[in-house]
């Protein structure tokens, strides 16, 4: 009885053992097939990715992914991150077609989160800007202010001394000093156009910059208001106050580097939002606008336009690179920031 007992607990122990050995055995061949990672690798753009940044589905990208193994996949993203050109994220696991995680760049925190289906790649980005400075917030249009203000021994009782257009022209002559009245005079300018239209610029913690604005609504200028300003009193009924639309995000970006705010505008999207549907195969002719010669795009935009560009190969040179890398701005120390060459903003008085 005893010997039957123990041949029957031996024939139990067996089996427990084998079937352990056997559902090891399906782990590992199960981990042995997962070869998806496989149907990742490739080049995406057009109508063979779905891309989203934050919560905005964005055209005309273009990404890589490239690996030889489930766990070393790397993913280049060409013109996503603001400020970098080129991104490439590495030691990305895929698992089943899908892949996820967080990364550093040059310029931001990623979080992202990846699948391949049907040879289409679905892919979505959350990025966080470096910003030591803190310069992601909303900025109001400065306000319309005038005062005295003397230049060619003359002094003009009511010039526009700051205002929604930050102007600081240099123009000095051993007799006459026309920077501080054509200053004045495009102060002016700028202080009563741009309220009429804009409201505020905001620097979205992911890297875009949106505006509120308005539409539909007329503009109101004297053609007197050129060579004397009108006053603050006049002015000031002519700025909307409620009405504003949010316009839309990504038609620019702005990015920290080397101690400086770049602003730089998505082209792409931009004709995108214009065109449409046409606007299919523009990032390569935009691509082949901005690396070519200065002077031979300057020749090219002659014979579109009949007549010679009274531009330097120079300053053409300047402007695809501020195209291809951004503008950099310049900060005042003071008690507002220079968000363009021509919109001043307040910031947080200290």
């Amino acid at each position: 009885m005893s010997k039957k007992l123990l041949y029957l607990l031996t024939l139990i122990c067996s089996i427990s053992l084998f079937t352990a050995c056997s559902d090891d055995d399906d782990e590992k061949k199960e981990e042995e097939v997962d070869n998806s990672w496989e149907q990742v690798v490739g080049d995406y753009n057009g109508e063979k990715l779905t891309f989203s940044y934050g919560e905005t589905t964005l055209t005309g990208k273009e990404v890589k992914f490239s690996a030889t193994n489930g766990t070393n996949g790397s993913l280049l993203l060409k013109n996503v991150i603001p400020g970098e050109n080129e991104t490439t994220i590495s030691d990305i696991a895929v698992t089943k077609g899908e892949f996820s995680g967080t990364a550093t760049t040059t310029n931001a925190n990623v979080e992202y989160t990846g699948s391949v289906k049907d040879e289409v790649m679905t892919l979505k980005l959350t990025v966080v800007m470096n910003d030591p400075n803190g310069w992601a917030k909303k900025y109001n249009l400065a306000d319309y202010t005038t005062g005295p203000l003397e230049y060619n021994g003359y002094e003009n009782p009511n010039a526009v001394l700051a205002g929604a257009g930050y102007i600081n022209y240099v123009c000095v002559t051993s007799s006459s000093d026309y920077g501080t009245s054509y200053g004045a005079m495009f102060r002016g300018l700028f202080g009563v156009l741009l309220p009429q239209v804009l409201n505020s610029i905001t620097l979205g913690t992911d890297g875009t910059i949106t505006a509120e604005y308005i539409k539909g609504k007329g503009i109101t200028f004297e053609p007197g208001w050129i060579f004397q300003s009108p006053t603050k009193e006049v002015v000031e009924p002519l700025f909307p106050t409620s009405g504003w639309l949010e316009a839309p995000k990504h038609l620019a970006y702005w990015f920290h580097k080397d101690g400086k705010l770049y602003t730089k505008l998505d082209l792409g999207n931009i004709i995108g939002q214009v065109m449409g549907s046409d606007a299919d195969g523009m990032s390569a002719i935009i691509t082949a606008v901005l690396t070519s010669e200065p002077a031979q795009l300057k020749q090219m935009l002659a014979g579109l336009l009949g007549s010679e560009i009274p531009v330097s190969d120079e300053t053409i040179g300047l402007l695809q690179n501020w195209a291809i890398n951004g503008i950099p701005m310049r900060q005042k120390q003071r008690m507002d920031i220079l968000i363009s060459t021509l919109t001043k903003m307040h910031s947080i008085r200290s």
